[in-house]
């Protein structure tokens, strides 16, 4: 077919079309074209667009023929019009000189003669407009014709969609656009409505009617919005299934915080959207309302649904943490919900925290030693187990880890449970304390354990700790000066500071306190309550645009920093008063100095007096017997054990009565020190004077062990060296040293006492060796020089063990941690005293930056004290073996020093040596041999002992092998 010369432009009207007055009026003047009434399928338009490519190749002097203006199919003309045109003459005039017309037909149309393209706007009934001088000279704008179905309003878009020979006004699948959306609005809401029901055997929300739709939406548009509503139902259903479970089972207080969560949560956004859907005209409307909501609800359903996979509150808090890191780079608006929820969620923990360091009174039952504990605080027996496998136990507090969040630190959560421990020290031993008392949180205001998400947050809590630190030092400063002086009265100029007593001040002062007291009582209680926060939040961010939200997002720490900048600067000012507040109590009102003192002298041998008398006592045999004997009175004399001149063995309890009383207390004195007391003023601790046992401190005394039936005959043997091994020390420390001095460091201080009595009689018997006086039948001859050089070389073996052990071994270690604990005293009320002096706390609270020692520091530095020195004196399991084979050189020594009694005592008696048995075949030759061969093995094992690298700068056993052969003369085969 031709195509018009005109054909540039292939939607161009023909020159045939343009003087076509009733086709114009049909087609074009209102908006009817065909070519552009439809934005369908170009499929459907195919026999237009034929009619269209004909009408193109028409001139001026064609004429139109009547098979296409009154053709069959989609474009035949109704019957109204073609009736009309068949009764017109035919003409060779064009198209344009045909004027058709409409005659109104006879009888009612039907339903595919009603067509919408051709209805006349001629026959519509105009409304009546009002006219007034106002609006003359206001044109009204032209009407453009829509040219898209979708603009053509609900009808245009139903006669579309609509099954083929339906009626529109039939179409039972369609419903009113307001009833559906207020059902709609129901779903969204969580509530059942005509159109949708709860269906409690699958516990969801259902649809009644599948195919039901709204005017001006397609099917399957009002199923995408249903789909979305229906979500947004479901999950408010589970919340709140979750919230209900909660509350009626017993749960933990973290599960019940996150049930209240949710039910702020939920309230917030049924409120949120409830105000919205106020404006809902349309269901697209009220989809841009729910879209929000539905990401928020959907979220929090998945959120709950992982929680509740964890029983314990630990588990829970943990996993909402990983929640709040991986949601940081996500949604804006999300990452903040969860983080408030996270903050709400752990309140329980974080006021758990608070009550047991202090920061808040305690609410119901007092976490105690004889309680259940509670949280990450456990109670039971502490068991102490040295390395031999002693065990020891005592009721104390344990740091459960398995019950501390993951998020916590290590050092965090370690200074938690000190800081709470130490803080239970006080309230049990020193009640009067300041720190001990309930009005402290009221009188320093200390601030709360809260998450803090930003820097200007941690900013301000860094400022709120130096203000609590500085009036918790200034109240403690103020009762102390109060108790030294009894209740001192502040002048009138010193305002500064917290005022504790009423009493001296004038009414004026004491109505304007309790005028201020009043004013903050009337303060309303929920202004800053943090469940708001997230009413707020999504009130004010719900329906906030991306571009407006990182307007206002700030920078904030990395979430991994987050913990420890949140709780690490008041749980470390904390820990830092209670502790130092605990060291110096035990150095002032428990005399810690005193105790360990006491230690030293007696379990460790310091004391020189003590270890001369306890020797007499137990090995003089020129002392008088305390055996009884019957018919026979004890003498009046001093009396002893007589340890090495005696048959019978072990002694009974009366013989040690009589032959111990009065060692220790006679030998033991406390040397006057320079000191400072718990106000931070100076003085001077003088001795006692003591004239009984019972007096020493920690009613020190004398007792018989323990012993299994092994050790007991071990024991049995006078000359053997287990013989004194019943003899023990009994101490018990103060209740409030036993953190300090525990039953562990009493054990390693027993073993070393027990092998230092093996040293003292090894000590005695090398001397009387040495000065034995020959018998007079025996005076004559010589000894041997096997047996003299026994004795000499004995005797130095022995006297430079002991000097090791007394002087390497226990002194230098001893001594450097008593220059350590003279550091930490003079540290701590150092700084006392200058705060005392001064007034000031913030002087107070900067010089206990430098250190933060605490009770349980000093308990691990003296068992590392205790540790080394029975490393040096080869007690420590892994020496075993040496310690084995100076037991076996001590046996030797032994053995000699029984012959040469047994010769003595038979040649004193005029009688044949008797009671030797297999011994009378050793001869000194054969101990001398025996003896020089342990010691050449002992000290080459010390040699190999002494090439170990140490974290020492020397090693004491390098200086054991000088001491004992500094000239190589055992290193030599004689």
């Amino acid at each position: 077919m031709g195509r018009h010369k005109d054909s540039a432009n292939m939607f161009a009207i023909p020159d045939c079309w343009q003087s076509s007055t009733d086709l114009d009026e049909a087609f074009i003047r209102n908006g009817k074209n065909p070519l552009f009434a439809l934005d369908v399928s170009v499929d459907s338009y195919r026999p237009l667009l034929a009619v269209a490519d004909e009408a193109y190749t028409l001139q001026d002097s064609d004429v139109l023929p009547l098979d296409h203006v009154a053709g069959a199919g989609f474009f035949k003309l109704p019957s109204v019009l073609q009736d009309s045109v068949l009764e017109e003459p035919e003409r060779e005039t064009g198209l344009h000189d045909i004027q058709p017309s409409h005659p109104e037909p006879e009888g009612p149309l039907s339903v595919s003669e009603q067509d919408i393209w051709l209805t006349k706007d001629d026959g519509l009934v105009q409304q009546p407009q009002y006219r007034s001088w106002d609006n003359f000279d206001q044109v009204e704008p032209e009407r453009v014709s829509s040219l898209l179905i979708t603009e053509a309003g609900a009808a245009a878009l139903d006669a579309l969609v609509a099954p083929c020979g339906a009626s529109i006004d039939t179409d039972s699948d369609v419903v009113d656009d307001a009833l559906y959306c207020a059902c709609l609005l129901n779903l969204v809401l969580g509530r059942s409505s005509v159109l949708f029901s709860w269906d409690a055997e699958t516990a969801v929300f259902v649809k009644t009617a599948a195919e039901l739709r709204t005017s001006g939406l397609t099917l399957q548009s009002v199923q995408s919005i249903d789909r979305l509503c229906l979500d947004c139902a479901n999950a408010i259903k589970d919340l709140q299934a979750f919230a209900e479970t909660s509350y009626s089972t017993p749960s933990t207080p973290t599960r019940v915080a996150l049930a209240g969560v949710v039910d702020r949560l939920l309230l917030a956004v049924q409120s949120e959207l409830g105000v919205r859907s106020r404006r809902v005209r349309s269901i697209l409307q009220l989809q841009s309302i729910v879209r929000p909501v539905h990401t928020v609800l959907s979220y929090f359903q998945k959120l709950v649904e992982k929680l509740t996979r964890h029983d314990s509150e630990e588990g829970m808090l943990s996993e909402l943490f990983k929640e709040v890191q991986s949601t940081e780079y996500r949604d804006s608006l999300l990452h903040n919900a969860v983080s408030e929820v996270f903050l709400l969620t752990s309140k329980p923990w974080t006021d758990f925290v608070e009550e047991w360091i202090g920061l808040k009174a305690e609410d119901g039952t007092a976490v105690t030693k004889r309680g259940p504990g509670k949280g990450f605080v456990k109670v039971g027996d502490r068991m102490w187990v040295d390395d031999l496998g002693v065990e020891l136990e005592e009721p104390d507090y344990f740091l459960d880890e398995t019950r501390m969040p993951s998020f916590i630190p290590n050092n965090i959560a370690q200074a938690i449970f000190e800081t709470g421990r130490n803080l239970r020290f006080l309230r049990e031993h020193h009640p009067e304390h300041p720190l001990s008392g309930r009005d402290i949180v009221t009188l320093t205001n200390p601030p709360s354990l809260e998450w803090q998400f930003d820097w200007d947050s941690i900013k301000r809590l860094e400022t709120k700790v130096d203000k609590y630190r500085d009036a918790v030092s200034l109240v403690i400063q103020q009762r102390a000066l109060a108790k030294a002086h009894a209740m001192r009265v502040p002048e009138h100029g010193d305002q500064e500071g917290y005022e504790l007593e009423l009493f001296g001040k004038s009414d004026e002062q004491v109505a304007a306190n309790v005028l201020a007291s009043m004013d903050q009582l009337n303060q309303p209680l929920d202004s800053h309550r943090p469940h708001d926060r997230l009413a707020i939040l999504l009130r004010n961010r719900l329906y906030q645009g991306a571009n407006e939200v990182a307007e206002n997002e700030s920078f904030s720490p990395h979430w991994s920093l987050i913990p420890l900048l949140s709780f690490g600067p008041i749980i470390d000012a904390q820990s830092t008063l209670v502790n130092q507040e605990c060291m110096r109590l035990l150095f002032s009102a428990h005399d810690l100095r005193v105790h360990l003192d006491l230690l030293k002298q007696c379990y460790l041998m310091g004391n020189g007096l003590l270890c001369s008398r306890l020797s007499h006592a137990l090995f003089d045999t020129e002392l008088e017997t305390a055996q009884r004997k019957a018919g026979v009175a004890l003498g009046g004399g001093v009396m002893g054990l007589r340890l090495g001149g005696r048959e019978n063995w072990p002694p009974a309890s009366s013989e040690l009565r009589l032959a111990l009383m009065g060692v220790l207390s006679d030998s033991y004195q406390t040397p006057p020190r320079e000191g400072v007391r718990g106000d931070g003023l100076a003085t001077t601790f003088t001795p006692a004077s003591r004239s009984h046992s019972s007096d020493l401190p920690g009613d020190l005394s004398f007792a018989v062990r323990d012993m299994s039936p092994e050790e007991i005959d071990r024991c049995m043997d006078p000359d053997g060296l287990e013989a004194l091994d019943f003899l023990q020390l009994s101490y018990r420390p103060p209740s409030a040293l036993r953190p300090v001095i525990t039953p562990v460091v009493l054990v390693k201080n027993d073993r070393v006492f027990r092998f230092l009595l093996r040293i003292l009689r090894m000590l005695y018997i090398v001397n009387q060796q040495l000065f034995h006086k020959v018998p007079r039948h025996e005076q004559k001859e010589l000894p041997s020089n096997a047996s003299v050089r026994f004795r000499i070389e004995a005797r130095h073996f022995v006297s430079q063990m002991a000097a090791y052990f007394f002087a390497i071994g226990i002194t230098a270690s001893w001594t450097r941690f008593e220059l350590w604990l003279d550091d930490v005293e003079a540290d701590l009320f150092s700084v006392a005293a200058v705060a005392a002096t001064s007034g000031s706390g913030t002087t107070a609270a900067a010089a206990r930056k430098k250190n933060n020692y605490s009770p349980d520091w000093l308990q691990k530095r003296q068992e590392q004290v205790v540790d080394d020195i029975m490393l040096a004196l080869l007690l420590r399991k892994r020496q075993l073996p040496v310690l084995k084979l100076l037991e076996e050189i001590f046996g030797v020594i032994l053995r000699f020093s029984k012959q040469l009694r047994l010769r003595a005592a038979a040649a004193a008696a005029s009688e044949e040596v008797q009671g030797l048995g297999d011994q009378r075949d050793e001869t000194p030759e054969m101990l001398y041999a025996e003896f020089r061969k342990k010691v050449e093995v002992f000290l080459t094992v010390c040699r190999g002992l002494g090439e170990k690298k140490t974290s020492r700068a020397d090693n004491p056993i390098e200086t054991l092998v000088s001491m004992l052969d500094l000239s190589g003369f055992y290193a030599r085969r004689t």
